[in-house]
């Protein structure tokens, strides 16, 4: 509703509720007049009483007529905003699908190149796995550099690679479209809140797919020590043990090596 047909019917509502109360208050006036002759008041005369009542009876007149014209009016604003909706959808110059296809066209065409990319990247590291299986490289458990006897190369359970000091990971493709298709619907709803969580689906999909990034398999610029049970412990360099704990709790320093051996 436009506020052009609002206006209009609220000034249609007044002035009809205006000529009603007229109406009203002439129509009591006479029923006034009438009861104190009822009461025994001998001083209406007949002709108040009419001119009353014909008072009464023309401002009922008015009253008609001002509804008539209110819904004339009402009908007049709606038509005006009738007839600009349909101007304003005549004006539309509507896609006739082909804006449309060729979008789909460069969404398929950018999945393509994704998972393209994607399963480039984990054909690469499941080939290196399989040229490591074949030389007898043994799976590798501990958060530490494969050993020189394997080229300091590794396989891990979960289908990585170690090379010297960095690993290198798979990653399936198909989990961050869905999370992107989610996020598509959410940002479609536009509120707020569907707003933000299709910002954070969004960031949830990058996040996954940067998994594929090579890492450090050895976090450097730890310490640690090995308990009197044998337990090795390690820790950041600014929480390590103070040289009082290390005396009281018997622990003795060790190197990287010996950490993860």
């Amino acid at each position: 509703m436009t506020e052009h047909l609002t206006t209009a019917r609220a000034t249609a509502d007044t002035n009809v509720a205006a000529a009603v109360q007229e109406a009203d208050e002439a129509a009591a006036l006479a029923a006034a007049l009438e009861e104190r002759v009822r009461n025994g008041d001998n001083t209406v005369t007949p002709a108040q009483i009419a001119n009353a009542r014909e008072l009464g009876n023309f401002a009922q007149l008015r009253a008609d007529a001002t509804r008539r014209q209110a819904e004339a009016a009402k009908r007049d604003a709606r038509l005006a905003d009738l007839a600009q909706l349909k101007a304003d959808i005549d004006a539309y110059q509507a896609d006739n699908g082909d804006q449309a296809a060729a979008l789909l066209d460069t969404v398929y065409d950018a999945l393509n190149t994704y998972v393209d990319h994607v399963q480039a990247h984990t054909r690469r590291i499941t080939a290196w796995r399989q040229r490591m299986t074949d030389l007898d490289v043994p799976a590798h458990k501990g958060p530490s550099t494969p050993p020189a006897e394997h080229g300091r190369l590794a396989r891990q359970a979960d289908g990585s690679i170690i090379a010297g000091d960095t690993v290198h990971r798979t990653v399936n493709p198909w989990p961050a479209l869905d999370t992107i298709l989610t996020a598509a619907r959410h940002h479609a709803d536009g509120r707020t809140h569907s707003l933000r969580t299709a910002q954070e689906k969004t960031t949830d999909a990058k996040k996954s797919v940067k998994a594929m990034a090579p890492r450090p398999q050895v976090t450097p610029g730890l310490v640690h020590y090995r308990g009197t049970g044998g337990a090795i412990l390690t820790y950041d360099p600014d929480k390590a043990p103070t040289p009082d704990d290390i005396r009281r709790l018997k622990l003795t320093p060790i190197t990287d090596t010996e950490a993860y051996a």
